[in-house]
């Protein structure tokens, strides 16, 4: 039997180029799929205060989040599926059902139908993404795979942008079904996929195992802990502006929506961030941005400082993603790149699926103020702590210091 390390070089790909200019398809899916992933609560997000007038306040978050859950389901069973089906087969199907299970929510009649809806687009989300991160760990290398995850943190940051702000006109306009529609938009990239992705199974039949994908835990746990952050503004934000009386759904889309274009500016940048900064340093930066903004937003005494908070916040959140994805590509073997992408978007919406039902019960008993403010002072902490492990770990690599001696 042949160890997992031995699979790096298996003959079982075809050959390719890390360039973008040679993977144009792949290099479409790869912005596409984190778009897609963001509508899933995004594209409703700005009549979430009209739905909790139907549904009540938690069940209307439950429904903005529960495709998250649905997602650790949908990436767990993703590389069973690639490994047998192939990428491309994978993905062209969920991105059709996608399509269908979205659209349906604006025609659903009851709660519970509209739940089933959300319960298979966010099952397809998980196998979605998993495949399009797997993809780009087969077809891109190096600092090609550093700039491709960049942009895709840029363009789900870009979506949400547009989506956060353009939804609450629509929310406005038309009620909080209309947003719904927008979900068909997932057939475009079918074809893309066809054409762009090569008919092979993923491993050819290849002996993996489970050990180098369990070894990474601590990195998953990371991720997981700081996706609770990083949709604070998406899931708790439109109740910290309505207790700031800011209730009007432009208002609240536009707001919660300028800390993903400032995620969106950070995340073009990450590749060259990646040049100078490793993985610790990137977490240190990323926790003083969203620390520090959340704690800002809770006591911002007017829209000034709101708006300052969302920038703050912001430059955190493009960056996450991107930092844990390419580091756990790096780590493992391309044939077990689905497998290790599969628990990293698990742990990344295990993290959003968890926030109301943590959050919630916080912020009803000390109020939404003093929720944020806990949550933003965990993370100062976390700062803290990411710059003492590295201050040691340098401290013991540095030459001539008494720990290097």
């Amino acid at each position: 039997m042949r160890r997992t390390s031995e699979l790096r070089d298996e003959p079982n790909r075809p050959s390719l180029e890390t360039g973008p200019s040679n993977n144009k398809g792949v290099a479409v899916l790869a912005l596409a799929a984190p778009s897609l992933i963001g509508m899933l609560a995004l594209a409703i997000a700005p009549g979430v205060l009209q739905m909790a007038k139907l549904f009540g306040a938690l069940t209307a978050q439950l429904v903005l989040t529960v495709p998250a859950l649905m997602m650790i389901l949908g990436a767990a069973l993703a590389g069973f599926m690639s490994e047998r089906w192939g990428r491309r087969a994978v993905i062209a199907v969920s991105l059709v059902i996608y399509a269908i299970a979205g659209v349906a929510g604006a025609a659903a009649g009851t709660l519970a139908e509209l739940v089933a809806t959300r319960v298979v687009i966010g099952f397809v989300s998980g196998v979605l993404l998993t495949s399009v991160y797997a993809a780009i760990g087969e077809y891109f290398e190096g600092q090609a795979r550093e700039r491709i995850l960049g942009f895709m943190s840029t363009a789900g940051s870009t979506t949400a942008l547009l989506l956060l702000v353009g939804m609450g006109f629509v929310v406005q306009r038309f009620g909080w079904r209309a947003p719904f529609l927008i979900y068909a938009v997932a057939l475009v990239f079918v074809p893309v996929t066809l054409r762009g992705l090569h008919r092979k199974k993923a491993t050819a039949g290849a002996l993996l195992s489970w050990r180098p994908v369990a070894a990474e835990t601590p990195i998953y746990l990371l991720l997981c802990i700081y996706t609770i952050g990083m949709y604070m503004m998406v899931i708790q934000g439109p109740f910290l502006l309505a207790a700031k009386a800011i209730t009007a759904p432009t208002a609240i889309g536009s707001l919660i929506g300028l800390a993903s274009i400032v995620g969106a500016a950070g995340a073009a940048f990450y590749g060259m961030l990646r040049r100078v900064l490793g993985f610790r340093q990137m977490f240190i930066l990323i926790s003083l941005a969203i620390g520090s903004g959340l704690v800002l937003a809770a006591w911002a005494p007017g829209e000034p400082y709101i708006v300052l908070s969302m920038i703050v916040t912001g430059i955190g959140l493009g960056i996450i993603e991107p930092t844990v994805a390419s580091e756990l590509l790096t780590r493992t073997p391309e044939p077990l790149h689905d497998r290790v992408m599969g628990v990293n978007v698990a742990a990344m919406f295990l993290g959003q699926f968890i926030n109301p039902l943590i959050l919630a019960p916080v912020r009803q008993l000390l109020g939404i103020n003093v929720t944020f403010s806990i949550v933003g002072v965990v993370y100062l902490a976390a700062a803290i702590l990411f710059f003492s492990s590295l201050f040691t770990r340098l401290e013991k690599t540095t030459p001539g210091s008494p720990a290097a001696n």
